[in-house]
């Protein structure tokens, strides 16, 4: 398997924290999906606890994985300010053990991206299937593909968002990418700015899957499909979607025995 090499984007979990401090717009259905489940949930790269602790502040019984010590560190100290209980763990999810299955496992907001090579895909879904109950749900949440971004070249700068620091300080995110198609990888270079000088940069290498590739891995993993939506709204994909959410199941027979 490819080694991860996504470690070092999260190795600063105060400023993760501070740039997605607002960002909530998918909170809601991942909510509406743990309280729907009838058990234990998982979190798959859960860093921070971003989505993790809402859905213990509702009642949920949740735990959260993350590759990342840094990340889980401070989720540990959010969910103790917030009294909430969560089991968290530090494991590479292609080789998880928690020794528990759970009624629903999510992957969140392109995560699953950082897995390059289709070794460690085998690898994710394997340990998947030995986590889940026998009619446990598996959400799978990553970009649609887009031509636009993917026609784009390194030298090419955009601007791509803007955000302010708890103390006021406005972040500007400039992206320069391009496209590695012999390896169906996004590579981009996002620029931190405040008041013009470079505060940070981060070098950033995501896996793109095409719709009707994600859906022939999952069959592969040993999964088949429930559901499939384009947004967080529960809107049906299309070729057009910004995402694809992906609710399914282990297949009759698939579901691996100990976990």
């Amino acid at each position: 398997m490819k080694p991860l090499d996504c470690l070092p984007l999260y190795e600063d979990a105060e400023f993760y924290d501070e740039e997605f401090r607002e960002r909530d717009h998918e909170i809601p259905f991942y909510l509406r999906q743990a309280k729907a489940g009838a058990g234990p949930v998982l979190e798959i790269a859960c860093g921070t606890g971003r989505l993790t602790l809402p859905i213990a502040a509702a009642g949920v019984e949740i735990a959260g994985v993350d590759a990342s010590a840094e990340m889980i560190a401070q989720a540990r100290r959010k969910a103790i300010d917030a009294k909430l209980a969560v089991d968290w763990h530090v494991q590479d999810v292609r080789c998880m053990e928690l020794h528990r299955r759970f009624a629903l496992i999510f992957v969140a907001t392109n995560a699953l991206q950082h897995l390059e090579d289709l070794s460690s895909l085998h690898a994710f879904f394997d340990r998947m299937r030995a986590h889940l109950n026998p009619d446990g749900i598996l959400i799978l949440d990553v970009n649609n593909p887009s031509v636009a971004k993917l026609t784009r070249k390194l030298g090419a700068p955009y601007a791509r968002k803007s955000f302010y620091l708890s103390d006021g300080q406005r972040i500007d995110v400039e992206a320069d990418s391009e496209y590695l198609a012999d390896v169906q990888v996004l590579h981009f270079i996002l620029t931190y700015r405040h008041e013009g000088q470079v505060v940070r940069t981060k070098d950033v290498r995501m896996r793109c899957f095409f719709p009707a590739e994600l859906l022939a891995l999952c069959e592969l993993g040993g999964f088949e499909i429930l559901t499939r939506f384009g947004s967080y709204d529960e809107t049906p994909f299309t070729a057009d979607s910004p995402k694809q959410i992906i609710l399914c199941r282990p297949s009759a027979g698939n579901l691996k025995a100990g976990a």
